[in-house]
Formats: C-alpha cells, structure tokens, sequence
C-alpha cells in the first residue's frame, strides 16, 4: 500500500497518531552547551526535525541505559495501552535491531523486557535524504533509502512525503491517506538511488574474519594507541548491548537493575581474583572489532556493525573505525586470507 501526502497532512497523520500512541520521533535537545538530535516523546509535529542523522540512535527504547529489572511489572502490562511509534528512523538503526533481534529474541534464550519493548513498538522508517560522511552503511550491505524490518516506510521527493506499508498489519494505520501513483513513486526513487553516491570507504573482506588469523595480529596496539577507554564509541553505537546487573545495597525490596557497559572500559572483563584478560586498550579494541565483524556473524549470521559512523564523529580522539578496518584488512591480506579482491 503506497500514500502521498503535502507537509500540512503529514502534520495532521502524525497528529492522529499522536491521539492513538505515544510517538516518538527526532527531536533537537539543548545538552550543556551543545544541541544535539535524538529520539524522545513529542507533543507537537513541529517538534519533529528529520533532515539530519540523530546523534542517537532509538536503542534506549528497546534496551534502556538503566532499567529495574520487575517480572511482576512486565507481566501486569498492558500491550495496548503501552504501544509506541518511533517515526522517522534511520535505515541503519533499523538493521541495528536485527542485531538486536539475534541476541535478546534467541532461540534458546528469550530477553522479556526487551520482547514486550519490541512487541510493543511499530518503526516509521525515513529514506535518508543524503549520505553522512561517516556513513558506510551500504559497504555492509543495507540500503540508506528503505528497510524492510520496518512497518511503515516514509520518503521525501520535493514537496511531497510518500509512505508505504511493509506489512500488512500496518496498512490500517494509512488507509485513509490518499493514494500514491506506483509508477511515479518508482521512478523518484530510482533517480534518487541513481544520485546518492555511494561511501568513500570501501569495504573487502569476506566475514566473519577469520579469529584465528586476526586474534594474534599485531596491529590492535597500533590502532588503539590514541584510545581513551572513555565508551562514548559503543554508547552512541545502534548495536552495542553489554550491560552489568547490579543491586542497591539500600534497598530493602532487594531490587535488581541492569544498566550498561562498555568493553571499552578497563574494567570490562575483569575477575573477581584480579585478573583482567584484557588489560590493554588493544586487546579491548580487538574485542569490539572482532565481536562485530567475526564474534556476531559467526553466531547469528550477520555483522553487529550496521556503517550509521556515529563512533566516528563522536570519539574525542577521532579513532576512525573504518581505519581499523582497513588495518585489518591489509593485515589479512597479508597473511594471505579474508580479503575480496575488487
């Protein structure tokens, strides 16, 4: 099902929404002394900014920075009165919830809270309207333009915003909208495809890469020499999810709570008899390296890094990701393994 709608009946579809839902969408927030862009509750359509890359990606509403961990609280929940809509998301932080997916929905271990989250959730995604120079999420195979993991997909051509149903069940919520031509909506994304560029960086290696030739490499030191174990990379990223479980000592209810970590930080992996098999920012940067490009893959299939270049633009010490990589592939290629030739 494909809609078309001006600016002044995408206020007035949002609005509805907003009666039927809790929205949330990207919204401009003053930190300290800086403006930053991320996902909140809004009140109003105006409220809504979409032409620039959230600084954050949607996570905290699937795995929150610190949660109470309550059975009893998401047992007693009711779907329906809990139902979120986040608008205008990302291609690349939609896939990042595959990721997610993979470790919180697994087969043999199903996360609650975050299945009641997601369940509860309906993603309105946004064909990005240019490419971020960080961005290098089509050498990892997903598409800027649309994503099929969501519900509901919104485009921008000129002066008009056109939206289509990826499932069935979301076809209710724009059936009233009026209805968009196929064969224009077609050839306006075609066009826009045809002229969006493609990222700078590319990326040759077959994964997962190869644990055996990489584990011992003697690169990570280098890469990592001007790292400040300071986490902002793996906060900011759309697939991190390590998290720590902790109890308030003062509270009488014993309550549990989770929040997150970091395999950035020094402490990450270290054991109750003081020793640390990563005590070096290296090791901790193969860690997180590995673990999205060789670790995930080859567990579930795909890769945990989905290219968005958030951890790019905002490390204080401007370690590039894409760098790494690319240490790692000369390495491997070296070596004589995992590389694609172009």
């Amino acid at each position: 099902m494909l809609k078309v709608m001006n600016e002044k009946e995408l206020k007035q579809f949002i609005d509805k929404l907003n009666n039927d839902y809790k929205v949330a969408a990207p919204v401009k927030k003053q930190q300290g002394k800086q403006e930053i862009l991320e996902y909140d509750y809004i009140e109003e359509f105006e409220e809504i900014h979409l032409e620039e890359q959230p600084d954050k990606s949607p996570k905290e509403f699937f795995l929150p920075q610190n949660e109470v961990l309550d059975p009893e609280a998401i047992a007693k929940s009711n779907p329906e009165e809990n139902k979120t809509i986040i608008f205008g998301v990302r291609s690349c932080d939609i896939e990042a919830l595959r990721v997610f997916d993979d470790v919180f929905l697994d087969d043999t271990y199903v996360d609650p809270y975050y299945e009641k989250r997601r369940d509860n959730t309906i993603i309105i995604g946004y064909s990005c309207p240019h490419r971020e120079p960080t961005c290098f999420c089509d050498q990892l195979g997903i598409s800027p333009h649309e994503n099929k993991l969501a519900d509901l997909y919104l485009y921008k051509f000129d002066d008009k915003y056109w939206i289509k149903s990826i499932n069935e069940d979301s076809e209710k919520l724009i059936k009233d909208l009026a209805d968009g031509d196929e064969d224009l909506f077609d050839e306006k994304l075609k066009n826009k495809k045809d002229n969006f560029g493609e990222s700078d960086f590319k990326f040759n290696m077959e994964t997962p890469i190869p644990e055996e030739k990489a584990f011992n490499a003697p690169i990570w030191d280098d890469i990592a020499e001007k790292c400040l174990g300071c986490g902002v990379c793996t906060y900011y990223c759309p697939t991190c999810f390590c998290f720590n479980f902790f109890f308030d000592e003062d509270d009488k209810e014993n309550q549990k709570y989770r929040s997150w970590d970091s395999c950035m930080f020094s402490l990450f992996t270290k054991h109750a008899s003081g020793h640390n098999p990563r005590e070096t920012q290296g090791q901790r940067w193969r860690q997180r390296l590995m673990h999205k490009f060789s670790y995930h893959p080859q567990n579930y299939g795909g890769l945990s890094c989905v290219g968005c270049g958030r951890c790019v633009k905002k490390c204080p010490v401007t370690l590039d990701i894409r760098e790494a990589l690319k240490s790692t592939e000369e390495y491997l290629k070296d070596e004589g393994g995992a590389v694609v030739e172009d």
